[in-house]
């Protein structure tokens, strides 16, 4: 597949944990009755130089969750990492063409990813 380049124009599908159990519960928050991702499920983890996200041009929702008594996927516009001067590059992988990572780490900038949330697909 060809590299895709990411602009402001792109959303993005970041898969989170919707688990009841208390280590994932840190992962969502409840709005209006729903489970929505907290600023958590946008955090890198210590070992990792990057966010792990979808294109959503390339994938849909479905294909993004895998098992969706795990997961839920949100949408989030990449001109909000992008314009906080975040690199999102295409990152494919052999199970899935829609990889990209959203480059560095995304702790300082966690709450605002989680606030630029346009769409929580449940399924």
């Amino acid at each position: 597949m060809l590299n895709y380049s990411i602009t402001e124009a792109d959303f993005l599908y970041r898969r989170f944990s919707i688990k009841d159990e208390p280590n994932y519960a840190v992962f969502w928050k409840l709005v209006n009755g729903s489970k929505v991702p907290s600023s958590a499920a946008f955090k890198t983890k210590q070992n990792e130089n990057g966010l792990s996200v979808n294109i959503a041009a390339l994938t849909t929702p479905e294909a993004t969750v895998k098992n969706s008594k795990e997961f839920g996927v949100a949408e989030i516009s990449a001109s909000t990492p992008i314009k906080l001067g975040y690199l999102c590059k295409h990152n494919p992988q052999p199970e899935n063409d829609a990889h990209a990572i959203i480059v560095g780490d995304t702790k300082p900038i966690a709450k605002k990813l989680s606030k630029a949330i346009t769409q929580v697909f449940r399924f």
